[in-house]
């Protein structure tokens, strides 16, 4: 959207900074980088699928606990386009279907979870679309380099840009958010992402 009101604005200029930040983290230049050896790429695809699996599990969180009627369709929506992503990327790994664990990966998805049993619906749309939506494209966009034929990257590199749209738009009409709230989430939400991502890449490296 091209006209926000001054307080969005704010929220979108601040989130395009940890936007720039996150595409320096140690997922995307690992992906980026054309010399990355292609074990190292495979391995980030089994460290990524307890994230994926995790974020099936945010998603219902999100719908379960939402209360406003409008926003509790649109999660609803969100979770029936998100179905069956983490199996399209069991079947972009091929015949490695290692199930890990991860200690790390599994405390950053459970305090998005709990943001988002907890957090106020303006709260939520800003932690989902703003965050995690916007951090899944940018790595759409590096997986899509290094898995050039991948379906799972394609379909996330458009179903990411929309969604990542959607929550300004939705931003825009909810207007019982505030800028001493947001902004903040919306930055621990990034270090937590960072983290997660920054972890996987190095996971990656070391199981190559």
């Amino acid at each position: 959207m091209t006209t926000m009101p001054a307080p969005l604005r704010e929220v979108a200029d601040r989130n395009e900074q940890h936007v720039r930040e996150y595409r320096a983290s140690g997922l995307i230049v690992l992906l980026e980088d054309p010399t990355t050896p292609a074990a190292t790429k495979d391995a980030v695809l089994a460290h990524l699928a307890p994230w994926s699996d995790a974020f099936q599990r945010m998603i219902s969180v999100r719908v379960a606990f939402e209360t406003d009627p409008q926003l509790k369709e649109l999660a609803h929506q969100h979770q029936q386009e998100e179905i069956g992503h983490n199996e399209i990327l069991a079947d972009t790994r091929g015949d490695d279907q290692r199930v890990l664990w991860d200690w790390v990966i599994e405390a950053g998805a459970a305090w998005f979870i709990r943001q988002f049993s907890t957090l106020g619906s303006s709260e939520k749309v800003g932690l989902m679309h703003c965050v995690i939506e916007v951090a899944s494209l940018e790595f759409s966009i590096a997986g899509a380099v290094a898995f050039p034929d991948s379906a799972y990257f394609d379909l996330h590199g458009v179903a990411d840009a929309e969604h990542a749209e959607e929550g300004y738009v939705i931003l825009a009409k909810h207007a019982d958010w505030d800028l001493d709230t947001m902004i903040p989430l919306l930055e621990h939400g990034w270090t937590v992402i960072t983290g997660v991502s920054n972890h996987i890449a190095e996971c990656a490296r070391r199981a190559s």
